[in-house]
């Protein structure tokens, strides 16, 4: 009677370890999106209006849990100050407050990078962790006034990235980060929040 109440015993105690294993493995694979804003410099001029703008998009493989590779796509454009006023009881009046960019009387920038980087993940606990991302970026920029091109420029550039992140168990995380794009003679310096997703 005691070799049938050990032996089921003795079978999950050799079979614990073989369970856990079979737990699903980390996932290197994520998907993320942020949205931010900062301030942008060309040819040292740092007169930007309101601001920029921008949206990224990206994969990123992690080779381990430290380490990784991203890939992604950044758009951004100025940011304009919206001033809305009541014309009577169901109507707004709401106008765009461009103001000009650059000192060569620009109203409009706007730019698309191919991002590809390089990330470490250092952890502060199970769940937070503060990251750096470094790599090049592809960029294509225009700045205009009126839809007159004044400026124009295409190339590879420099992209950094650090921050903080906090992830919880069914994969989804956020960030706060901020980030340094160099397209040229322009220079984009912002803070971003983002949101991803570990499949």
């Amino acid at each position: 009677m005691i070799k049938t109440q050990i032996l089921p015993l003795l079978f999950l105690g050799l079979a614990a370890p073989a369970f856990a294993q079979a737990e699903p493995e980390f996932s290197p694979h994520s998907m993320g999106l942020t949205l931010g804003g900062g301030s942008a410099k060309y040819k040292g001029s740092s007169e930007d209006g309101n601001g920029v703008g921008n949206l990224y998009l990206y994969y990123h493989y992690s080779f381990t849990s430290q380490f990784g590779l991203e890939v992604g796509i950044n758009g951004g454009t100025e940011a304009s100050d919206w001033e809305c006023k009541k014309r009577d009881r169901d109507n707004y009046e709401c106008r765009n407050d461009r103001k000009p960019i650059f000192g060569i009387n620009a109203d409009e920038l706007d730019y698309t990078n191919l991002v590809v980087a390089a990330t470490a993940n250092y952890p502060l606990s199970e769940r937070n962790s503060l990251y750096g991302k470094a790599g090049a970026q592809f960029f294509d920029y225009e700045i205009s006034q009126q839809n007159a091109k004044l400026a124009d420029d295409s190339g590879v550039g420099l992209y950094l990235e650090g921050g903080w992140q906090y992830r919880w168990d069914n994969g989804i995380g956020m960030n706060v980060g901020v980030k340094y794009l160099t397209m040229s003679d322009l220079k984009v310096t912002g803070m971003d929040v983002g949101i991803s997703y570990r499949f």
